[in-house]
């Protein structure tokens, strides 16, 4: 692929996220196609925002950051979505989510319809398929020929469970993090209180050995499944200011540099863990990272 074919689409919600303080733009397919987009990827983002001032916001901020905006639709009768976040004293963040917002009617304009038909890459996640409506449309889009990711995010209690054991059948790529991993696949997968990470990983593996797997461990890294190996990151030592956005930050490395790029699995890896920590490292889901961000980094093993 080079980078002036390269199509991505990043599919579900922008809202607004409300701290005590401050409002920020996020949505996890959102903040996904924010990263993509500093990396030089075009990346049209579908979603749904009210006729409101907060949705007005939404696209004067993506146009002001060179983000294309025909895939964001208006909701006659639905307000743009917010989220009330609070940290706790280690900066992990807890949500409180709205229901319903306009996000959860997500409409596509023949424009965009045309669209998916040439996109190498569609990245989707769990939350804004938490009702049927959504569902339906998405289904529609999951083309043979199209590398789907799954972002599992499960934000209890908006999400569809048997629908996302569906979408698991149906998609290349899942990334989940190790919390999820245990609701999912505990029981079918006969965990033990025993297993590590890595056992558990390798029953998953084993039971979807064509899919790739990628488990998040917050501070403690990450794993990755590729082509039939695992690979592991130990990730880096940063002091955390809040964790919003580092998850959708790493996926949208791990794309640019695996799916993209086709880089190794352990440099993408590498280099995903690398964007995630430094996003949790910074305030907000989408700040900008610097070379000497990178450069001062250091590996936990």
């Amino acid at each position: 692929m080079t980078h002036d074919s390269i199509k991505v689409i990043c599919w579900g919600e922008i809202l607004w996220d409300v701290f005590e303080d401050h409002s920020v733009i996020g949505g996890a397919p959102f903040n996904v196609a924010q990263r993509l987009h500093s990396f030089g990827i075009k990346v049209l983002m579908v979603s749904t925002v009210g006729r409101d001032d907060l949705g007005q916001d939404i696209i004067d901020k993506m146009q002001s950051k060179g983000l294309m905006t025909h895939g964001v639709t208006r909701n006659e009768t639905l307000a743009t979505g917010r989220v009330n976040v609070t940290l706790d004293n280690r900066g992990v963040a807890r949500y409180t989510i709205e229901d319903p917002a306009a996000w959860d009617q997500i409409v596509l304009s023949n424009r965009v319809n045309s669209v998916f038909q040439l996109a190498d890459v569609l990245v989707f996640g769990s939350l804004a398929m938490r009702h049927r409506p959504n569902q339906i449309e998405l289904e529609q889009l999951l083309l043979p020929g199209m590398f789907k990711v799954f972002d599992v995010n499960l934000r209890s209690p908006h999400f569809d469970e048997p629908w996302i054991r569906r979408m698991i059948d149906q998609v290349e790529m899942i990334k989940m993090n190790d919390e999820e991993l245990d609701f999912l696949f505990a029981k079918s997968l006969k965990f033990k209180p025993n297993h590590s990470i890595d056992d558990k990983c390798q029953l998953l593996s084993n039971d979807f050995p064509s899919k790739v797997w990628c488990v998040t461990l917050g501070a403690d890294g990450a794993r990755l499944f590729y082509k039939g190996a695992w690979y592991k990151h130990s990730g880096y030592f940063v002091e955390v200011v809040d964790t919003v956005g580092a998850g959708d930050s790493f996926l949208g490395a791990l794309i640019y540099e695996l799916i993209l790029n086709e880089k190794l699995p352990d440099q993408a890896l590498d280099a995903a863990a690398r964007i995630g920590s430094i996003v949790a490292a910074k305030a907000g889901a989408n700040p900008e990272i610097s070379a000497r961000d990178q450069a001062v980094l250091i590996p936990k093993s």
